[in-house]
């Protein structure tokens, strides 16, 4: 007697070292695989199942993908060069969606880089963060919708769906006027997303009514988030590459989505399914751990070194993004410079500066208290009523500053000091380079 045959339904296999993916005809409603022989470097044409010893792989026929929740390709057709396809990318988010040009480069990057999600160890998020009528869901569907097969979440939906979606489908969760709100649901949505940006990070899930059914959750892949505000939550928020927003000034995009949009959108899916067929197999993630970024923030670099697959092979290229990374760096430097904390800092350095000038030759211990730096912030325009020096000894602490007190003239202070290696570190995330 047989044993029965298991059947596992499947967006994408793995046979006989070959990738095969789930194509969709929205028309006709059926799903096929289509393959990529890597020997022969070809498309292996549409595939109902495929039988692997005792196993039946069959492709997913769901809800989510006939009501278009999830998109999927519908063929493989040729893109010309990386470059562009690109340039391609990049022209059809200019067109339907008004984001910086910098963010616009992110966001084909990121689009061709959900592709090859495989071979990637870590990825950073996506966000459009700003009010209501900026613009937030119409970067989703734009950006999102070229991205490896796009799921599309909302904003308000319980966290169980999201993980049997993510887990089930593994393509990339698209997050609609995604908020917060304090809650346990909201702890476990924070979970899916602080595990999700680096692989090997499971989540596990029991039932409510059996503890010792345990279920073990992937999150991990692409992401796109769109918010009205910065999330509180420092990890979450800082494996964001986030654009602000605003409502926009350009009459040529178009208001509504229209058959032109869809039409092009589907045939940039298509054009990226053969990306990834051509590239999937080429990418050798290891190698990118030694690429020098120079002296940028650990998080910048970290959100941006999964980037350099892209370009691992081309010098040239390579080259080009890591001076994009450092300018970036630069630019959230100059941004962190004008916080509340960054304009403490930059106060304490500037008094420590004027400090160890006038102490070259007759050195002595400064004497810098969190009112001094109160006193140094009002005369650079700071409101004397709403700055208290509590207030700054407070952040100080919270950024590794520790404070002793000392008798001056009979009276005590608490002068605030710092370790050296802690100082360098702020440093570099607060103080800009001034160019020469």
């Amino acid at each position: 007697m047989s044993e029965k045959q298991e059947i596992i339904e499947t967006s994408k296999i793995i046979y006989h070292d070959n990738l095969y993916e789930q194509i969709y005809n929205p028309k006709r409603k059926t799903s096929y695989y289509l393959g990529w022989d890597k020997r022969k470097e070809e498309i292996i044409e549409h595939i109902d199942y495929i039988e692997d010893g005792f196993r039946k792989y069959l492709p997913i026929n769901d809800e989510l993908l006939e009501k278009g929740a999830v998109i999927l390709p519908k063929e493989a057709i040729d893109y010309g060069t990386e470059e562009e396809l690109e340039k391609e990318i990049s022209k059809f988010i200019e067109v339907w969606v008004d984001i910086s040009k910098e963010h616009r480069q992110q966001a084909s990057w990121y689009s061709m880089l959900s592709f090859v999600i495989d071979k990637l160890n870590t990825i950073p998020y996506l966000r459009s963060l700003g009010d209501y009528g900026t613009g937030k869901t119409r970067y989703l569907d734009v950006i999102g919708g070229i991205c490896y097969k796009p799921m599309f979440i909302g904003g308000s939906v319980r966290s169980p769906p999201i993980y049997r979606v993510i887990d089930k489908w593994r393509g990339t969760a698209i997050f609609d006027e995604f908020t917060l709100h304090k809650s346990d649901e909201t702890e476990d949505i924070i979970q899916i997303l602080n595990n999700g940006f680096q692989r090997g990070k499971p989540v596990l899930r029991c039932s409510s009514t059996n503890f010792d059914n345990v279920k073990v959750f992937d999150p991990f892949g692409a992401k796109i988030l769109a918010s009205r505000m910065e999330f509180k939550d420092k990890a979450l928020e800082s494996r964001c590459i986030t654009e602000i927003m605003t409502q926009t000034g350009r009459d040529d995009i178009p208001i509504d989505l229209t058959s032109h949009f869809f039409k092009q959108r589907n045939e940039l899916q298509n054009k990226l399914l053969m990306y990834r067929f051509k590239n999937w197999d080429k990418i050798k993630p290891d190698e990118i751990i030694s690429i020098d970024f120079g002296n940028i923030l650990p998080r910048i670099k970290q959100s941006f070194i999964p980037f350099t697959v892209l370009f691992q092979y081309d010098k040239d290229k390579l080259n080009r993004f890591i001076g994009y990374a450092s300018q970036y760096n630069q630019n959230i430097i100059e941004e962190n410079s004008t916080s509340f904390d960054g304009v403490i800092i930059n106060h304490y350095l500037q008094l420590l500066e004027n400090h160890n000038q006038e102490c070259i030759d007759d050195y002595k211990k400064h004497t810098i208290t969190s009112s001094i730096i109160r006193e140094s912030m009002i005369n650079d325009g700071w409101e004397a009523d709403k700055l208290k020096a509590a207030t700054i000894g407070k952040r100080l602490r919270s950024l590794g500053f520790s404070s002793t007190p000392k008798k001056i003239e009979g009276k005590t202070h608490r002068i605030i000091d710092i370790d050296k290696l802690k100082l360098k570190s702020l440093r570099l995330k607060y103080v800009p380079k001034i160019d020469n």
